[in-house]
């Protein structure tokens, strides 16, 4: 199922991308934090993350019932249908956790793929929350996966405009990389990535303290 949530992913940016000038946050550059209203950028997607931009009716080891919603929920994406893509992904991921919990990989992989049909309608702050417990599930189970996934919250992360979220949320992904750090290295980029993540937080939390003596 990682498969076609992949291919669903790079099937809607190939589609959002004709008529949205505003890349997705997987693909745009990462960059120093210049002040207290920036943000910074998602690690670009590595090659597991950019398959070929379709999506066949099943996909292997995957049951048919499954596959063919997953096939719908592209097919809403790529038509701009996000409202309803949206709904299709969450009665999946509801469906998927209530049968199997919410830590089977079928449901986790729907959990994703509704995180990025919440970032493809605009909704950030539910983009955030649900990638993050996305990563939180794989961090907790020492997944391998769950750096990429770290990335992927940081991404949607970045695009939030109120800041106790920022600073709440980006505490919570400081936490999940200071564990994944202490099992091994961290991958290329989330040494910087988090450093710019904290050095934002720590400067709204700073502006937070300094506020009522202004």
């Amino acid at each position: 199922m990682a498969t076609a949530i992949a291919r669903a992913r790079a099937t809607a940016t190939a589609a959002t991308a004709r008529d949205r000038s505003d890349a997705p946050p997987e693909a745009r550059p990462a960059g120093p934090v210049a002040n207290s209203n920036a943000r910074p950028a998602g690690l670009p997607p590595t090659n597991s993350d950019t398959p070929p931009a379709s999506l066949p009716p099943t996909d292997a080891g995957v049951p048919e019932g499954i596959a063919e919603r997953v096939v719908r929920i592209n097919a809403l994406t790529v038509t701009g249908r996000l409202d309803e893509a949206f709904a299709e992904a969450t009665g999946l991921r509801e469906s998927l956790s209530g049968a199997a919990g919410a830590g089977h990989p079928y449901a986790l992989e729907a959990r994703a793929l509704e995180a990025y049909v919440a970032h493809l309608r605009g909704d950030h702050r539910q983009a955030t929350v649900l990638a993050l417990s996305v990563a939180r599930i794989r961090c907790g189970a020492g997944d391998e996966r769950a750096p990429t996934e770290v990335a992927r919250a940081a991404a949607a992360w970045q695009l939030l405009d109120d800041d106790r979220a920022v600073v709440v949320h980006g505490r919570e992904l400081l936490g999940m990389w200071d564990a994944l750090s202490r099992r091994g290295p961290l991958p290329p980029g989330h040494t910087e990535l988090a450093a710019q993540v904290r050095a934002l937080v720590e400067s709204l939390e700073a502006q937070r303290v300094l506020a009522p003596l202004a």
